[in-house]
């Protein structure tokens, strides 16, 4: 809903691809979608949030839409939306850009070292201000995360294997993957080497904590129990 003038924003029903930016030479948000009608033709759209006004721009999208899944969100950075086709592996250099200023369509190639299963389905996400690329590799039970160190720079795409599958969210300062992975509660740390889990380390410490003092208190019981039967093995023989 656009809250100024209390409206729906009505989508069509069936959009390939959708994606919200910033343009920053109108100063207004805008809102994109590629839909295809009941007659198989693709359409592009784009909605101002200021002016409260929809804009046609079908001459300027690339075809297919088909190689996109249906829904699939866009990612923002440098003014541009960015979404990755599927399956990547059949079209390396087809993760397709919306510029917002010059609402035109390009595209970038992917890392050219691509080790993917059979459909595996791969995302973009943002880490630390670079555009970053991730997929389950089904073969070796782990993610893939490639990241574009240098915006638009192909050979600046760096591979992070991580042993899990999950999703990577954000960079930490000093440049570990913060991510969400199966098999492992709340967020887990990724530093270049291996994968740990902050609140899982916690629980092991106060567990081994909590056993150690167990431990100790269970010797000092057995000490206390000796100590008392010496004195009454004493005591029993002075009487």
């Amino acid at each position: 809903m656009n809250k100024e003038c209390h409206k729906d924003i009505r989508l069509p029903c069936k959009f390939h691809l959708y994606g919200l930016g910033y343009d920053a030479s109108q100063d207004d948000y805008l809102f994109v979608v590629a839909w295809q009608d009941k007659d198989d033709h693709y359409h592009f759209d784009y909605f101002f949030l200021r002016t409260n006004s929809w804009i046609n721009l079908d001459a300027a999208l690339f075809k297919p839409l088909g190689v996109f899944d249906c829904n699939s969100c866009g990612v923002f950075l440098n003014g541009a939306i960015h979404w990755v086709p599927y399956p990547l592996t059949a079209y390396k250099d087809a993760i397709i850009i919306f510029d917002m200023k010059e609402r035109t369509f390009s595209r970038i190639s992917g890392p050219e070292k691509l080790v993917m299963s059979a459909f595996s389905y791969s995302s973009l996400a943002l880490l630390g201000g670079c555009l970053a690329l991730y997929y389950r590799n089904n073969d070796s039970y782990n993610t893939h995360t490639w990241v574009m160190k240098e915006y638009k720079v192909h050979s600046s795409w760096t591979l992070y294997k991580i042993s899990r599958f999950g999703q990577p969210l954000c960079l930490s300062s000093n440049g570990d993957i913060i991510g969400r992975y199966y098999d492992e509660r709340g967020y887990s740390i990724y530093n270049g080497r291996r994968l740990s889990n902050p609140s899982m380390d916690k629980k092991k410490k106060r567990l081994k904590h909590t056993v150690n003092r167990a431990k100790e208190q269970s010797t000092m019981e057995k000490k206390n129990q000796n100590n008392k039967s010496k004195a009454f093995t004493t005591s029993s023989l002075l009487s």
